[in-house]
């Protein structure tokens, strides 16, 4: 028997005031607490989505990540690029479901089940019969934005996209921003 291990009475006996908190607490405080330090640490959270089911976001996120793929550097599944376009679907971009829905079943009816369970091979042979489509160009969009735009809007998780981009986010922008502002900044 192990003679350290700390039981939840023994925690709570010697947190004192500070255990009966932590109980009394709203367990939706609780729960972001937890999430904040499951992302500060660098682990997965479970995904929620607040647009798509979980076979939608597995099928989009796959074709995300043929799209933009993580070979060598990150790709779209390291940029939580799924997590942009449920986000903008739930929001500002709910029009693109028109096209992105039906598309994405279009995609599960020609692989004969699931989108998301097939080969990369395949995958990328079902994309190509649909490269001209609304669909194919709209998940295009979407993944490149999910890419590289902000990481406060759902996508570029953890900077990825800056990063391969070489770009540094600062908290503020001073000129001059490129060569054609430090020309006119020298005065010539």
């Amino acid at each position: 028997m192990n003679t350290d291990a700390v039981t939840r009475r023994k925690f709570l006996t010697a947190a004192g005031a500070a255990g009966v908190a932590f109980i009394a607490a709203d367990p939706a405080l609780v729960q972001a607490a937890l999430n904040h330090a499951r992302e500060a640490a660098g682990l997965a959270l479970p995904p929620r989505f607040e647009s798509l089911t979980p076979d939608q976001a597995a099928g989009l996120n796959a074709v995300a990540m043929r799209i933009f793929p993580s070979d060598g550097t990150p790709g779209a599944k390291e940029a939580g690029v799924i997590h942009f376009i449920d986000k903008s679907l739930a929001t500002w971009a709910s029009g693109m479901k028109e096209v992105l829905l039906p598309g994405l079943k279009d995609l599960d009816t020609r692989a004969g089940g699931a989108f998301a369970a097939q080969t990369a091979a395949k995958q990328d042979e079902l994309l190509k019969a649909v490269e001209q489509t609304p669909f194919f160009g709209t998940m295009r969009f979407a993944t490149i934005v999910g890419m590289f735009a902000n990481s406060s809007w759902g996508g570029n998780a953890g900077q990825v996209g800056w990063k391969l981009l070489g770009f540094q986010a600062h908290g503020v922008f001073q000129p001059p921003f490129g060569y054609y502002d430090a020309e006119v900044a020298k005065g010539g």
